[in-house]
């Protein structure tokens, strides 16, 4: 029975994640001065770009985000970066949730969200081989512990809200 529970969990919290992210880039970009077409002509001009669209908040460590987000407010800095880290925090957390609630048992709703974490990574990392960086290798080992990082720290969310009991 896991394997239903962690596909279900996987493709939910993977579509979740890309579309929340995606929203909440849009909303950003669009209460920015210069408005949505920079990021179109982005897009159009390098198709993968997408990825770091898709798959921002992998990028960054949850408690990153929360001191970022912290002193944004503390500050009074309301602007697009306030928009985006509140999304770098809010659509792992959602995605994490779905994957709990759709997934049929613990582990096929950890292992759906950890799934859906280590794929972002791996775009990252695909994106890092694709640009010819000089230590793509270092960058792939990063990302992919990020998206470990983030795998372990959305997934117990994930296990929170899981419906079946352990006992």
């Amino acid at each position: 029975m896991i394997k239903i529970g962690l596909g279900k969990a996987l493709g939910f919290s993977l579509l979740t994640f890309i579309g929340l992210n995606f929203l909440f880039i849009i909303i950003a970009e669009t209460f920015s001065v210069s408005g949505l077409e920079p990021l179109f002509t982005a897009i159009s001009s390098d198709p993968l770009i997408i990825i770091t669209i898709l798959f921002a908040p992998i990028n960054y460590m949850p408690g990153n985000v929360i001191m970022s987000l912290y002193a944004q407010i503390s500050f009074g800095v309301i602007d697009i970066t306030l928009i985006r880290t509140i999304g770098f925090l809010v659509s792992p957390f959602v995605a994490a949730l779905v994957a709990g609630l759709t997934g049929e048992s613990k582990g096929g709703s950890f292992g759906g969200w950890m799934i859906t974490a280590l794929i972002g990574s791996a775009a990252w990392g695909v994106l890092a081989f694709v640009y010819l960086n000089p230590n793509p290798i270092v960058l792939l080992i990063g990302y992919l512990i990020n998206g470990a990082v983030y795998g372990i720290f959305y997934g117990c969310f994930a296990l929170l809200f899981t419906k079946t009991e352990m006992y």
